[in-house]
C-alpha cells in the first residue's frame, strides 16, 4: 500500500513546504493539498514543494472546476508536473458544501460538472480538447507543451460519483473506514468500470482519513472529534449513514447542526463511533492496524491528515506517523 499525507494550507507556504520535506524524509509516497478560496493557493504551494523535494508525488485533494475552469486545471497541473519532473497527481471534485451559500453558486448536477471537467482535463493532457457540454465547453484548445502522463483521481463518496470514478478516473479519493463502506466502494467502482468497458483495477481506491495518535485512546478521540464534524455531518445521502456503520437517528442531528452553521453543537453530538468511522484515534498500533485492515480489503493507497497546530507540532506528528508507516510496510 502507498501512504501519503495531507497538508492543509491554513499555514504559511514555507511551513507547508517544510512539512512536505519532512513527509518525504519519513518515507511517505505522496503529499496532497486542498484547493479552496479561503486557503493559500494550492499551485503556489505545489510549485514550492516541487522545488524543495525530489521524490514525493504532489497531488491536489481536491480541486473544483467550479473555482477554476478545467482548461486552467489542466494547464496548472501540467506546469507542476513539468516543474517536479513528472510527480504531479490531480484530484478533482465538485467542491465544498460552502460554495452554494458563501459564493452564490448553484451546485446542481455535480455529476455533470465532474464528468465534463474530467473529459476536458484528460483531453488537454493528451494533447487536445473537444468538449461541448452543458456546464463547460472547450473547442480547438490545446496545451503548448506536453508533460507526460498525469494520474487523475476523483473525490467521491456517493454511489453515482463512485461509479463515475470507476468509469473514467485512474483512482478515487474517498472517506470512510467501515468495512461495509469499503465493500460499497468496490461494488460501485465495479459498476462504473463495467459501464466504461474497462477492468475495475483501472480505478485505484484511495481512502483519506484523519489521525490522532496518543497512548490514551479517550484523549485521542476527544482531540480528533472537531476534525471529523463536517465529514460526519456533511451533505451526503441519508442512505449512506448505515453503510458507514452509524445510526441515522444519531447522525441526522449532527447534519442539521452543520447545515445551520453551528459546528460547536455538531461537534458536541459526535460519538466515539462517529469519530472512528472517519478517523483513527489511539496509540500507534491503532494506525498500523487500520492500514493493514484497509490493505487487506483491497484499498490501494491512503492519505493521512495528522493535524498539528504549530509547525513544530505538525512536524512531530508527521515523523510519528511516518515511523508507524515505515514499520508497518518495511
Amino acid at each position: 500500500m502507498e501512504v501519503g499525507i495531507s497538508i492543509w494550507l491554513d499555514r504559511p507556504l514555507g511551513e507547508a513546504a517544510a512539512l512536505a520535506e519532512e513527509a518525504e524524509a519519513a518515507g511517505f509516497a505522496e503529499v496532497w493539498l486542498p484547493d479552496h478560496y479561503f486557503l493559500r493557493d494550492v499551485y503556489a504551494a505545489q510549485a514550492l514543494i516541487a522545488q524543495r523535494t525530489t521524490r514525493i508525488r504532489i497531488g491536489t485533494a481536491a480541486v473544483s472546476p467550479m473555482l477554476r475552469h478545467p482548461t486552467l486545471l489542466a494547464s496548472s497541473t501540467a506546469t507542476i508536473n513539468e516543474l517536479s519532473g513528472g510527480r504531479a497527481v490531480i484530484g478533482i471534485g465538485p467542491g465544498g458544501f460552502e460554495f452554494a451559500g458563501q459564493l452564490g453558486m448553484a451546485m446542481e448536477r455535480p455529476l455533470t460538472i465532474v464528468r465534463e471537467a474530467i473529459e476536458i482535463v484528460s483531453n488537454l493532457l493528451r494533447g487536445e480538447a473537444q468538449v461541448t457540454g452543458t456546464i463547460f465547453t472547450a473547442h480547438d484548445v490545446r496545451l503548448k507543451w506536453t508533460s507526460g502522463e498525469i494520474p487523475l483521481y476523483l473525490a467521491a463518496r456517493g454511489p453515482r460519483m463512485l461509479e463515475l470514478a470507476g468509469e473514467l478516473a485512474d483512482g478515487v479519493i474517498t472517506h470512510g473506514l467501515a468495512p461495509g463502506y469499503i465493500d460499497f466502494v468496490h461494488e460501485r467502482i465495479l459498476r462504473g468500470a463495467q459501464r466504461g468497458g474497462r477492468p475495475s483495477t483501472a480505478c485505484q481506491i484511495c481512502v483519506m482519513f484523519d489521525v490522532e495518535l496518543d497512548d490514551d485512546s479517550d484523549v485521542a478521540v476527544e482531540r480528533l472529534r472537531p476534525r471529523c464534524t463536517v465529514m460526519v455531518g456533511g451533505s451526503y445521502a441519508v442512505e449512506m449513514i448505515p453503510i458507514y456503520g452509524l445510526d441515522p437517528a444519531e447522525v441526522i442531528p449532527v447534519r442539521e447542526a452543520v447545515s445551520r452553521g453551528d459546528l460547536a453543537a455538531a461537534t458536541a453530538l459526535l460519538t466515539p463511533e462517529m469519530v472512528r468511522s472517519f478517523g483513527v484515534a489511539g496509540p500507534d498500533q491503532s494506525l498500523a492496524e487500520a492500514l493493514l485492515r484497509l490493505e487487506a480489503s483491497g484499498v490501494n493507497r491512503t492519505i493521512l491528515n495528522v493535524g498539528g497546530d504549530s509547525i513544530e507540532d505538525a512536524i512531530a506528528r508527521v515523523r510519528r506517523a511516518g515511523k508507524v508507516v515505515a514499520e508497518t510496510f518495511p
